[in-house]
């Protein structure tokens, strides 16, 4: 008779004619673990026969990935394998113990970072086979889950009986929580720890540094900011964004339904104007006086008609609210605050032809939530000096191609300075802007390069861009490099925080600093 190992060997070079979600090495490696651990020949073929019967199941069904098995796959499984599989018997204490295997093959694979987690077959186990007799309804009444996505909740809604309506708002509830831990631990992974430490300074201003662990306000802020507005410093996409491109075919199908839900969040500022009864109030949008409904919020009734609020809300189907910060304004307060923020999109339409509200927004909303901060405890009259608004700049008119040489030295050592992918555009336009107006001589490539690099530094305020350190990594001079960085200022007419050329970072100091 075959021994554990042989019938896995057996299984994956005969029998198996179609493709396989599961590695054979994995089960291997599973098996010799329990094996290490103490298992007998007779438990690990146990152990490979329940595992078999899964895989046979998602052959059937043509799942290629367990990350995509759903709580309803979970319960269409055992009935398959019982309509199927002699030595299947469906009894709660059989499919306990199918459960209880797989359970324990999902976390070896999570320990191996094949897979994500072994949340969804945890909840798949307690909901079918956690009382006293199987529940093997669950994939009925989970299937309404995703057309909650879709556009008619409350034709959906209105089918359902209040439990079952509960009982798919705690499922949502869970996919919601289980993509959050996933995006958690992709992002605290070492490659984006300088992602990580950027996105932290942006958010808490030059004058402030992260509070303890225990500050959950802060950090609910702060990941909302992270997830939703931050760019990458290689890619220049939303971490949101990054995780659907990356990784949103590991997720399972509720999630992912999720996720889309959220790429489509916008940062808002409101008010609530009208109490439409005790569940609904509706809002309007501060700039665009657009209005639109959100559940009750958890505050006085006295109090909410004082309250500002800024965050993202995402409505499309079923409305959610990921993190929503509230202050206290009153109405002239408002108005202020309204007038600062067009203020500041007003400098990037006449510096960078960033027309659209919502484009100044995806690309500077912290601004906007320092700009409110500021306004509101430092009671200032004005965040940004009027000046900037009144500064005119040269015509560029296209009619010299750009030194490539410049460019592909700037970018080797770009990064090594901590710019972005971002700041490597905005420096490429302003070496554009400048052959445009200067006849430029080059006889080192690097100086150049180099003068981009500080000059831009300059612009934005980043004190640790160094002329002398830029002239021993490039072999030039710190002396030409200066000789250069005045030639551009002056022929592009650059001053401190130029709207032509502001980085994200530059956009807090102008904030900030007088």
């Amino acid at each position: 008779m075959k021994n554990a190992y042989e019938q896995v060997r057996v299984f994956y070079d005969e029998d198996a004619g179609y493709e396989i979600a599961v590695k054979k090495e994995w089960v291997e490696g599973f098996l010799r673990q329990k094996a290490w651990q103490g298992a007998t020949d007779k438990e690990l073929k146990n152990l490979w026969r329940n595992i078999e019967m899964f895989l046979l199941y998602l052959a059937y069904a043509g799942i290629n990935d367990l990350d995509e098995v759903t709580i309803t796959e979970y319960s269409t499984g055992v009935e398959w394998l019982a309509e199927n599989m002699s030595d299947f018997d469906k009894n709660i204490s059989n499919v306990r113990q199918y459960f209880d295997v797989l359970i324990q093959f999902y976390k070896y694979l999570q320990t191996k970072k094949a897979i994500f987690g072994s949340e969804v077959i945890e909840d798949a186990a307690k909901i079918i086979a956690g009382d006293n007799k199987l529940n093997l309804t669950a994939a009925t009444s989970i299937s309404n889950t995703v057309s909650l996505f879709d556009d008619d909740v409350d034709n959906v809604l209105s089918k359902m009986s209040p439990a079952s309506t509960e009982e798919i708002s705690e499922k949502i509830t869970g996919a919601v929580e289980r993509l959050m831990v996933k995006l958690g631990c992709y992002f605290q992974q070492e490659n984006f720890n300088d992602d990580f430490d950027r996105a932290l300074y942006l958010y808490t201003g030059p004058f402030e540094g992260a509070p303890d662990d225990d500050q959950d306000d802060f950090w609910l802020g702060f990941w909302d900011y992270f997830l939703f507005d931050y760019h990458l410093l290689k890619t220049d996409v939303t971490p949101l964004s990054h995780f659907y491109l990356n990784a949103g075919e590991r997720l399972t199908s509720d999630e992912r339904e999720i996720l889309k839900n959220l790429l489509n969040a916008k940062f808002s500022v409101f008010y609530i104007s009208k109490v439409i009864n005790q569940d609904w109030v509706e809002c309007t949008n501060l700039f665009t006086e657009e209005t639109f409904q959100l559940p009750f919020p958890e505050f006085d009734y006295k109090t909410l008609r004082k309250l500002l609020f800024f965050g993202h809300i995402f409505s499309q189907g079923m409305v959610m609210i990921n993190y929503v910060t509230s202050i206290e304004v009153s109405p002239k307060l408002r108005k202020r605050i309204k007038e600062e923020i067009l203020r500041q999109h007003q400098l990037l339409i006449i510096g960078q032809q960033i027309n659209k509200l919502d484009d100044f927004f995806a690309r500077h909303a912290q601004a906007v939530r320092h700009s409110i901060d500021v306004l509101v405890r430092l009671a200032k009259v004005n965040v940004i000096n009027p000046e900037y608004l009144e500064r005119s700049y040269p015509t560029i008119t296209e009619t010299n191609i750009p030194n490539n040489d410049v460019l592909v030295l700037m970018d080797q050592v770009a990064f090594d300075y901590r710019f972005s992918a971002y700041d490597v555009r905005q420096m490429r336009k302003l070496w554009h802007d400048y052959c445009q107006v200067a006849k430029v001589i080059i006889r080192k490539p690097g100086t150049w390069a180099a003068t981009l690099l500080y000059a831009y530094a300059q612009i934005n305020n980043i004190a640790h861009v160094v002329a002398e350190d830029l002239a021993s990594d490039l072999g030039v001079s710190a002396s030409s490099i200066r000789s250069n960085y005045n030639k551009l200022f002056s022929a592009l007419k650059v001053q401190r925080f130029d709207a032509r050329y502001i980085s994200e970072e530059g956009f807090m100091y102008l904030i900030f600093l007088p």
